[in-house]
This record gives C-alpha cells, structure tokens and sequence, in this order.
C-alpha cells in the first residue's frame, strides 16, 4: 500500500532520477521515508504510534539541521532568500510539534493528532522543496553556479555525524541551525 503520501514518491519531480545530483538524491530519498513512515503512523496501533513518532522527530530534526546548515546557506546568494526564507519558517513550525511530541508519551489524547498536523505541515514542505526549491538548485547546478554532488557528500557527511552523535548521546548536540528571528529581520 502506497498511501496517501508515499504513492508521491514515484511521481513527477519527487522521484530520484538518475541524474539528480548528489544532494537532491540524498534530501528526496529522506523525503520519501517521510512519506511513507507518515503513511504509516494514520494506520498504527498506539505502541506503533510512539515509535514511529519517535523516529520521525529523531529523523525530521537531522533532516532540518543540514538544510539549514549547509543546503540553505549554500542556496540563498545562488537562487535568493525567498523560498530558503519559507523553508526555515516551514521548519520551525515543524519543530515546535517535534518539541512538543518530544515531552509525550503516547497515550495523551492529543498524541496522534500532533503526528498528523506534523505529516501535513511536513509533507506540504517536502513536496514544495521537491517542486521548488530543488528544481531551482538543480537549474542552478546545470548552470555551474553551484556544485551539489560536491555538497551532497557534505550533506551526507553531516548527517552521518548527527547520526553518530544520537547513537552516542541521545541528542544531536550542537548544531547551526537557523533562528527564527533570522528571517524576521531581513
């Protein structure tokens, strides 16, 4: 069963194609986990629930600190603020229900309702950066303005540290994300 969110995963401009650079292949191929473990969660019993919500923050939080450590900073002076601007916002939506998911256990009443806005607010996102965002840096990586295999393997990298550092640690540690008050004053 596809589902509602994963059957996107093999249409149009959010399927991996052969020739997606480095960096697009890496972010989409986490964009369909997310599609498929939010289609997941609208049918999971409640212990199901509370394990897939707790590797959609653990991954949704990897997943936001490299965009907004390395692709959006890379991003920005190649195709403007706009749409890097949009998806830190979009992120820190998404952050305030993972914080918040975060301090549940599972059986609150709001528990499941809190994974679904999440799926919504994340999926609109992805689906945007697929369509969007992507298109753009791909334009941009045609052109030589930008080189995103040699960004993927940073992004890669990255994330595999983070990785690291949950398995460590229990938390990512530090990381250089965008602050919402950044957008706010440009």
């Amino acid at each position: 069963m596809a589902g509602k969110y994963g059957s996107r995963n093999t249409e149009g401009k959010h399927r991996i194609s052969p020739d997606d650079p480095v960096a697009i292949s890496l972010l989409k191929d986490e964009h369909h986990v997310f599609r498929k473990l939010f289609d997941e969660a609208e049918e999971a019993d409640p212990a199901r629930l509370v394990e897939i919500a707790r590797e959609l923050c653990m991954r949704l939080t990897v997943h936001m600190a490299i965009e907004e450590e390395i692709l959006y900073p890379a991003l920005k002076p190649v195709i403007g603020d706009d749409e890097v601007n949009e998806g830190i916002v979009e992120h820190q939506s998404g952050k305030r229900i993972i914080a918040e998911l975060e301090q549940l256990n599972g059986d609150e009443e709001l528990f499941a309702s809190k994974i679904h806005v999440l799926g919504e607010e994340t999926v609109h996102h992805i689906d945007e950066e697929d369509e969007d965002l992507f298109e753009d840096a791909i334009a941009a990586h045609r052109e030589d303005r930008i080189d995103l295999d040699e960004l993927g393997e940073t992004l890669r990298s990255r994330q595999a540290q983070l990785y690291d550092e949950i398995m460590a640690t229990g938390e990512t540690g530090r990381t250089r994300e965008a602050q919402p008050d950044e957008v706010e004053r440009t």
